[in-house]
């Protein structure tokens, strides 16, 4: 059984299987103007030269974009609304399929069947929203992707093999079963709180043993906001330059803008950037964390997640907050991996053995348990082949538990 999992957020496309995980931009750009704009052409470590079926177009995509100097022709796939009705993020979902295809040899020479778990926002689940119809649409049948040359073969053969959960769904997953999908006691059977700081958006929910709030929050206040300011200080249009400045400086607090390979053009912007990190924090990421949980006794702990989790000034948010609702906040190590990782796990726990899947209706009750976010280059792994079947059965008695009680508000 093959099983690919997919966030795709605003600013990092977040891939697992059984041979890896990866973290890629989510934007590409143009084959053509790569080739005719770079002496060296495309062809760097870590990219590579996509083409899909009934496309003319190719596009390269990778971890080394930024190399090329070309922020100002990237394809962002960011958007507010109607995200996945976009071509431009259709497109990246088939690159997706086709770099997690491209571990599998088998791919070259027949279609690769595989079962599919992809996150969405929880604003888009709701029954006015076409993400998931499109989604399924998009998914379901053969995928001839050709990556630097070579043809792969993805096939999704029917709904049975998709699921469409919230993105924080995810993170609750991570923490709850670890990577032998044994269960731990203290986040399956405790009362989560949820705050994913993601590239768009901010992500709030809560959940009580895996049963999710209803209703969650989504704000357009994540990374991109942080980052256009600091753009606006530094009057700077080159915004994947200073994305890359983030994840490159939040480790060492040295920030370096290199907006060429000019050295005289570099700068010690660092000063500028904490400062922007700061307010950040204090005014956009606080007030969420005491808004949205205002009875601290309500959650056991807050969980931190998403990329932004790692760039966050925890002194600060500690001074705005104070000691009794800092205390309860968890921050996740490898943030922008978590959400991605969760939905493999829950894939797993869904899809083993049986090889049956649950109902359309039993989908949309998991549509709203919490997810989250991590961060890595490429992990090999092995697939944990324990007994699931217990496991198996927690999870299935807990969405019924949920399902009777949404039947019961109805």
């Amino acid at each position: 059984m093959n099983i690919f999992a997919i966030d795709l957020g605003n600013k990092r496309v977040k891939m697992k299987s059984d041979r890896a995980e990866y973290v890629y931009p989510a934007s590409y750009l143009l084959a053509e103007t790569v080739t005719k704009g770079v002496l060296g052409g495309w062809q760097l470590q870590g990219n590579q030269v996509y083409s899909i079926d009934k496309e003319e177009n190719r596009f390269v995509w990778g971890t080394e974009l930024d190399a090329y100097h070309l922020s100002e022709k990237m394809i962002d796939t960011y958007a507010r609304s109607g995200r996945i009705e976009q071509k431009k993020a259709q497109r990246i979902l088939e690159f997706a399929l086709g770099r997690l295809a491209l571990d599998y040899n088998e791919s070259r020479t027949k279609p690769l069947v595989v079962k599919l778990v992809l996150g969405v926002p929880i604003t888009d689940m709701h029954e006015d929203s076409k993400t998931i119809q499109t989604l399924k649409d998009l998914m379901i049948g053969r995928h001839y992707i050709e990556i630097d040359g070579e043809e792969l073969i993805v096939e999704i053969p029917s709904e049975d093999h998709i699921l469409v959960v919230p993105q924080y769904m995810g993170t609750a997953f991570e923490l709850a079963y670890d990577d032998a999908l044994n269960s731990v006691d203290d986040y399956a059977n405790g009362r989560m709180g949820i705050l994913d700081i993601g590239g768009g958006t901010i992500l709030i929910n809560t959940s009580n043993c895996l049963n999710p709030a209803p209703m969650g929050a989504e704000r357009f206040e994540g990374v991109q906001t942080l980052i256009k300011l600091i753009a606006e200080k530094i009057n700077s249009t080159k915004l994947f330059t200073i994305e890359r400045l983030l994840r490159e400086g939040s480790a060492t607090g040295n920030y370096i803008y290199r907006p060429s390979r000019n050295t005289s053009d570099l700068r010690n912007i660092s000063s500028l950037v904490q400062k922007s990190i700061e307010d950040y924090t204090r005014f956009t990421v606080a007030p969420l964390v005491t808004e949205n949980f205002p009875d601290i006794e309500n959650v056991d702990f807050i969980v931190i997640t998403g990329g932004g989790a790692n760039i966050i000034d925890k002194a600060a948010l500690l001074d705005e907050i104070g000691q009794d609702y800092f205390d309860r906040l968890v921050f996740i190590t490898s943030s922008e991996l978590a959400n991605v990782r969760g939905f493999y796990k829950y894939a797993v726990l869904i899809w083993n053995g049986s090889g049956e899947i649950q109902s359309p209706e039993r989908v949309e009750l998991v549509v709203s348990v919490p997810s989250q976010e991590v961060v890595t280059e490429k992990v090999s792994i092995s697939e944990p082949n324990p007994d699931y079947s217990e496991q198996l059965k927690q999870v299935q008695d807990n969405l019924k538990r949920l399902r009777e009680e949404i039947d019961q508000e109805i």
